[in-house]
């Protein structure tokens, strides 16, 4: 915009730029009317055309900006654009210099008013559509009055993309693009360490559990030893198994004892499959007092004590199946299963025990009772087939050592007896023993596989405890690693946005020495957006250059042509003793700037200079001397300004400097240094060595003046109590 300006002030004519439509037909074709307009009024100044032709061209200007006001602001308020009246607020501060410039070009014999006037309307009309109206381009956009440049189709991927950039800031697209996969991670996590957990919950149970199937096995194992002793003692007269029967029934009692403590406990209490078990075991063990005191006296049938008895055993060695389905464990469940068979087996061989007591006692036995017996046969038979489809080939290689045993051959041998009614050799006490002696080495092959039981669950516990330590430390690992990466990667990101950011700002301001270093990474997006600004910059500072060739070669054109008006210009404007601008011109060019600046918000300052004692100087040394002390005074002024600043002679001894783009601490800062370098200076006048001082007042634009007087009245109250407080000092109103 600076170098279409710049050529404005040159060539006076603007060509119309692409870069400056809004997309919107009408506010574009305006804009462009506009400058048609202003370009017209410029070569009217320029071709020196009449005062009426002028005049005419310039109310076309002002009927088409309000035209284009008014056309405007229906637009937007339509958008509901919510800045409306501060952008309503910018055309009325413009409709308020219409008279203004009316004014200026109402002598067309004043041409440099009249070129002002036209370069103040390009700037205006530049800074217009750039600083006004092309930020409202996203409003015009979302209301659909924009030219389209692609086709209205759009895929969904687009939609999405474009709702996406719509929603989510660079910086949050990339942590979401990395916090999404890492959630989707923890929650498969998440699910492994949930299952982890479940399962060593369940062999945490299990473990209690499977102390049931211990518990069970002891209480049946002596209720089995004392149903034998039972029926021993109610068929035998002589009272041989009553001893051992006594002893028996203290064993039971401590088992049982133990058992109803071991289902007590919370975690075995409640579970559902095994509760109705529990609860008739109970009331059969109420049951068992009265069952005891008959045998003991002998007032029931062996067949009735079989039978109670084999029912209440029966109750107990349901409890192990069913535990053996709550395993969560293939391997558990199976060596569950396996003892259940081995404790229906044992069951059977102890129900055989006591028919053949019966039997051997009675010297032969009813049709019932031999059936019974036989019976048991094969309820061994199918309760191994049933104990070698889920024993391993290890264990069922143990139970057939059991089965081949010399006390195995024995039983059997007595069995075969039994079957041929050959009782006179047989000896009930014996058999009693030998069967006893084969169900404690399958009760011993039970012990071995409830330990093995034990060890798996302790083992999957173990291994549970290790599973879901190491998932968490994995978890725990990736989520560390992937959010150090992240921040990482997010803080290297920002780094180098917020640097290209800095620069294309920098450039923005017209700085061109910011160079980015490159980016070695081919097809990065952001070093190719290093390489565009790289590219840019060199563009602009060649820019720059051949504008500065063209620039001094029309200096030097124009230099030729306007050298022979210097001095009326110079008398027009210029002091003649001090070199610096007088009051009129001044008061012209303050006040141009001073609404300049509140326009753009800009620093302004002003500096009032008054040498001190002045009078003091002409009465003492002459008022040649005077005035040297004054061209000394302004030469040191003018050398030390900006070429942005203003120097001027607004009374005798009384000088202003106007400090553009400048806040009061800088003025102050200025002040002090100028009025240092006076006062340590010396003017040599006839011989003689004249020292000086000065006072300074200092006072900046504020957002509510209106005009240049207010600030200098500010300046000049500085002014005088820099006086006042001894003079040789600057003053901050």
């Amino acid at each position: 915009m600076q170098n279409a300006i710049f050529y404005a002030r040159i060539d006076f004519m603007i060509q119309w730029h692409e870069g400056l439509s809004l997309g919107v037909k009408a506010i574009d074709d305006d804009h462009k009317k506009l400058l048609n307009i202003i370009n017209t009024l410029s070569d009217a100044i320029k071709d020196g055309n009449t005062q009426e032709v002028i005049d005419k061209t310039f109310k076309d200007l002002q009927k088409y900006v309000l035209e284009h006001f008014h056309r405007e602001e229906a637009l937007l308020k339509k958008c509901n654009y919510e800045d409306i009246k501060e952008h309503m607020a910018q055309h009325r501060e413009f409709g308020k210099k219409i008279p203004e410039l009316m004014t200026k070009l109402a002598d067309v014999k004043n041409s440099a008013n009249a070129q002002e006037v036209s370069y103040f309307l390009t700037d205006w009309l530049f800074n217009h559509i750039i600083e006004e109206d092309i930020p409202t381009i996203s409003i015009y956009e979302q209301h659909g009055l924009t030219k389209q440049k692609m086709s209205n189709k759009k895929s969904f991927i687009s939609k999405i993309t474009k709702k996406t950039i719509e929603n989510f800031s660079f910086t949050k697209r990339i942590f979401l693009s990395a916090i999404i996969p890492l959630l989707g991670m923890l929650l498969f996590g998440t699910i492994i360490l949930f299952n982890n957990l479940t399962k060593y919950m369940n062999m945490k149970k299990t473990s209690t559990i499977t102390q049931i199937v211990s518990s069970v096995d002891k209480v049946v194992h002596d209720m089995q030893m004392e149903r034998g002793l039972s029926i021993g003692h109610v068929t035998c007269s002589d009272g041989k198994f009553k001893e051992t029967l006594r002893r028996q029934k203290l064993s039971l009692n401590i088992s049982i004892k133990k058992f109803q403590e071991k289902i007590k406990e919370p975690d075995i209490k409640h579970i559902s499959v095994i509760e109705p078990y529990i609860k008739r075991f109970q009331a059969d063990i109420l049951s068992l007092k009265k069952l005891r005191d008959k045998i003991d006296a002998k007032e029931i049938t062996q067949d009735e004590a079989i039978y109670s008895y084999t029912q209440i055993i029966k109750n107990i060695l349901n409890i192990t199946p069913k535990v053996a389905f709550l395993n969560y464990d293939r391997e558990i469940s199976s060596n569950i299963a396996t003892l259940s068979s081995l404790q229906h087996l044992k069951e059977s061989l102890g129900q055989q025990r006591a028919y053949a007591i019966m039997l051997i006692e009675k010297n032969g036995g009813s049709i019932d009772e031999y059936l019974h017996f036989a019976k048991l046969d094969g309820t061994q038979r199918a309760f191994f087939e049933t104990f070698k489809q889920s024993a391993s080939p290890l264990e069922q290689g143990e139970y057939n050592l059991i089965i081949s045993s010399d006390i195995a051959k024995k039983i059997d041998d007595y069995k075969q007896s039994i079957y041929l009614r050959e009782f006179d050799s047989l000896d009930s006490q014996v058999w009693f023993d030998s069967v006893t002696e084969l169900i404690n080495e399958i009760k011993i092959f039970e012990e071995s596989l409830l330990f093995k039981i034990n060890s798996l669950v302790e083992a999957s516990i173990n291994d549970s405890i290790v599973n879901l330590l190491l998932w968490l430390f994995f978890a725990t690992t990736i989520l560390i690693i992937t959010l150090s990466m992240l921040y990482t990667f997010r803080t290297s990101t920002k780094y180098q946005i917020h640097q290209l950011t800095d620069a294309m700002k920098d450039l923005a301001k017209g700085g061109r020495s910011l160079r980015l270093s490159p980016i070695n990474i081919n097809r990065d997006e952001l070093a190719v957006m290093y390489d565009a600004y790289e590219t840019t910059r060199q563009k602009l500072l060649k820019g720059d250059i051949y504008t500065q060739l063209y620039l001094n070669k029309k200096e030097l054109e124009i230099e030729s042509q306007q050298k022979q008006n210097v001095e009326l210009q110079e008398m027009a404007y210029i002091d003649p003793l001090t070199g610096t601008m007088n009051r009129r011109k001044f008061d012209e060019l303050s006040q141009i700037e001073l609404e300049r600046s509140n326009r753009y918000k800009s620093e302004l300052s002003f500096l009032l200079l008054d040498i001190d004692h002045f009078k003091k100087i002409n009465d003492t040394y002459g008022h040649d001397a005077g005035d040297e002390v004054l061209k000394h005074f302004s030469s040191i002024c003018l050398s030390m300004a900006r070429s942005l600043d203003i120097v001027a002679r607004i009374g005798g001894e009384e000088f202003v400097v106007m400090l553009r783009e400048t806040d009061s601490d800088g003025a102050l800062i200025f002040a002090e240094r100028f009025r240092e370098t006076i006062s340590n200076s010396v003017v040599n006048h006839d011989g003689k060595s004249i020292k000086y001082t000065l006072s300074i007042g200092i006072s900046s634009r504020q957002d509510d003046d209106k005009d240049v007087k207010a600030i200098l009245q500010r300046a000049d109250k500085a002014l005088y109590g820099a006086k006042n407080s001894g003079r040789n000092r600057s003053i901050i109103y």
